[in-house]
């Protein structure tokens, strides 16, 4: 099954809407574009996608380390061997630190802005 993960909320939840493949989950983390959302329920219904919102800051201590580790086991290898991998938008180095802010600020970036630390290349 298909996942779409939303950290930013607001004005993006339809953008995952759109993305989703049918029968997707769409798993609604955080807000900081916002708290409130426009939704296509068209695109939801007839993609027949499953919202889920979660957040682990009223969690319990408990709780949170059971997500950690469940996340380390299932997670974690899936990055390691290659079916799972971030999106990257674009990397600067630290020189370029001033650019790299501009383009997150252009709201134009898709996926990561990644800041290179070091002479290590990519």
């Amino acid at each position: 099954m298909d996942v779409v993960l939303d950290l930013a909320g607001g004005p993006y939840v339809a953008a995952s809407i759109e993305a989703a493949a049918a029968k997707a989950r769409l798993m609604l983390v955080g807000t900081v574009a916002g708290g409130k959302a426009d939704i296509p329920l068209g695109q939801v219904l007839s993609k027949r996608l499953r919202l889920v919102g979660t957040v682990l800051r009223s969690r319990s201590l408990e709780e949170k380390i059971e997500v950690t580790q469940a996340f380390a086991a299932e997670a974690v290898p899936l990055f390691s061997n290659g079916k799972l991998h971030p999106v990257i938008d674009s990397e600067f180095s630290l020189a370029e630190i001033q650019a790299a802010h501009g383009r997150v600020q252009s709201n134009e970036s898709f996926g990561k802005v990644v800041l290179r630390i070091g002479s290590s290349s990519h």
